[in-house]
């Protein structure tokens, strides 16, 4: 349930700095990344995960299901910031 609790939080990190980064000129379309998260990671991979680990039930499952969307959320990470043009680590 910490890893689900985690998520959420990244998705709210992920609102606030997609909002400081946009572009004032541009269209908007940074923010669809927000959207796109919550609903192809948070929907099918960390709501059931949570769900599963409330009721105490298939906690193997629900484990899994959280592992999958911290993988997806690390990857979608990478992938703003090479959309943004932000440099992933100093030494790359």
């Amino acid at each position: 349930m910490f890893a689900v609790a985690a998520q959420s939080l990244f998705l709210v990190f992920l609102t606030v700095f997609l909002f400081n980064h946009a572009d004032p000129k541009g269209d908007g379309m940074e923010m669809v990344a927000s959207g796109a998260a919550f609903m192809l990671i948070f929907m099918p991979f960390s709501l059931p995960a949570f769900i599963l680990a409330k009721e105490g039930r298939h906690l193997v499952v629900a484990a899994l299901l959280a592992g999958l969307a911290a993988f997806a959320y690390f990857a979608f990470w990478f992938e703003i910031l090479a959309e943004l043009g932000i440099q992933q680590a100093p030494w790359s």
